[in-house]
């Protein structure tokens, strides 16, 4: 193992900015960071041009184990992040059992040692068996130290006593409720949103108020106890106003924005394809221009892939009977400077702090390279191109709209707690 190099020549995300810098790594720690670094000692990386970064991090990721093995597992999900440039992850709770208890935290955690590329956190359920019901025991599961907070994502909580009263348990323990926001009496059945495509196809659509009404309902319980919170996967400019009304009022709460949002509207959906269902569904234009603005101005602090693993059988099922979701975590930053940094419709900085110090914030952990601390670095190549093929995936799952596209952007290096990955083409 390298244990003392030099990157040298990188376009370095540091305080905010992108400075030509050179960083000294030895025995897994960052020594020094400046103009031009020497040491005899070292041995010199060249990576001229290319970005380096604190590694990402992704409050959303679904890693399917225990349970949907056949889906997805903390070896290939972690393996994946790898190779996305990706270092630390958050798994969510709908797994089978769920993660809703010590015991099955525990397991996980013991998994997570053995297999895991990254380091992989992961939150409780909220209710037992996300059923929306009886509040887990917040107070011993939040000493876990795998535990980041609370989210029944996949399901959101109707009761409004039962939110009300699993705000205030996780604001006795200083932990967050992380919110899959859908009103369930709002919907009918659809899978796409209730717009043009739906129209157009003469299919029932899924509607924003199904997301906005149940944000404007939690926040107004926020007001209440003052607990942190945070919105998963924002897909409407209505859930953009909220929050950052919130913000406003000085509530505590965040929220992410996933990829799919950023890049996809419902007009992009082809042949009724169940690799464009997700939840919440692929927008409107609108929606998806206040999601960038909610970027720009720092309302969403983060993105997040809600990288969602299924089987090929599953998503070649008929459309309403396929699940929803798709996968992401590997080829995220790719997409993202693809479409959104090259086109000028984001810039590099507002991304990067978006997939680095944002979701940091939410958790408690550190996002930011910093002198003395462990090096946690990605790499990339921000020229390069790629195409993103079935044989390039390290998921065990390939259920993505984004099969077949070339994409400027790969990650070459990811340093996770010190140990290098170079990582080969793909």
């Amino acid at each position: 193992m390298m244990n003392n190099y030099i990157l040298k020549n990188g376009i370095v995300y540091y305080n905010d900015t992108l400075e030509q810098l050179d960083i000294h790594i030895e025995n897994g720690l960052i020594k020094n960071i400046d103009q031009s670094i020497h040491d005899d000692q070292a041995q010199v990386i060249d990576v001229k041009g290319q970005l380096i970064s604190h590694n990402f991090i992704d409050i959303h990721t679904h890693l399917r184990e225990p349970g949907y093995e056949y889906k997805e597992t903390i070896k290939t999900g972690s393996q994946a992040a790898l190779y996305g440039g990706y270092g630390t992850i958050v798994a969510m709770a709908n797994t089978q059992p769920c993660m809703d208890n010590v015991e099955t935290i525990d397991d996980f955690s013991e998994r997570v040692k053995n297999d895991a590329c990254v380091n992989v956190y992961t939150y409780s359920a909220i209710t037992e068996g996300l059923k929306g019901e009886s509040i887990v025991d917040m107070e011993t599961i939040s000493k876990k130290a795998i535990v980041k907070g609370f989210s029944d994502d996949g399901r959101g909580v109707q009761e409004d006593l039962v939110m009300s009263l699993a705000m205030q348990l996780a604001n006795n323990v200083d932990s967050i409720i992380v919110a899959h926001c859908e009103d369930e009496s709002e919907l009918k059945g659809g899978s796409f949103h209730e717009g043009t495509y739906a129209s157009k196809h003469d299919l029932i659509g899924i509607n924003s108020q199904s997301e906005y009404q149940q944000v404007e309902r939690d926040l107004k319980l926020v007001k209440k106890w003052h607990n942190r919170y945070h919105v998963c996967h924002i897909s409407t400019k209505e859930t953009v106003s909220l929050l950052r009304e919130g913000q406003a009022d000085g509530l505590s709460v965040s929220g992410e924005v996933t990829p799919h949002h950023l890049i996809l509207t419902d007009e992009n959906i082809k042949d009724c394809h169940p690799n464009y269902k997700m939840n919440p569904p692929l927008r409107s234009k609108e929606d998806l221009d206040a999601l960038i603005q909610g970027l720009k101005d720092g309302t969403i602090c983060a993105i997040a892939t809600d990288h969602a693993p299924h089987s090929r059988e599953e998503k070649a099922r008929e459309l309403d009977k396929a699940p929803f979701g798709i996968i992401g975590i590997q080829h995220a930053f790719p997409l993202i400077n693809t479409y959104l940094i090259k086109r000028n419709i984001l810039d590099l900085t507002t991304v990067l702090k978006a997939l680095t110090s944002g979701p940091a914030s939410v958790l408690g952990i550190n996002g930011t390279i910093e002198v003395g601390t462990e090096a946690n670095l990605c790499v990339v190549d921000l020229n390069k191109s790629m195409t993103i093929t079935e044989e390039c995936m390290k998921s065990k799952s390939c259920n993505t709209p984004f099969l077949g596209v070339e994409c400027q952007g790969v990650i070459t290096m990811n340093i996770v707690n010190g140990k290098m990955h170079q990582l080969e083409e793909f």
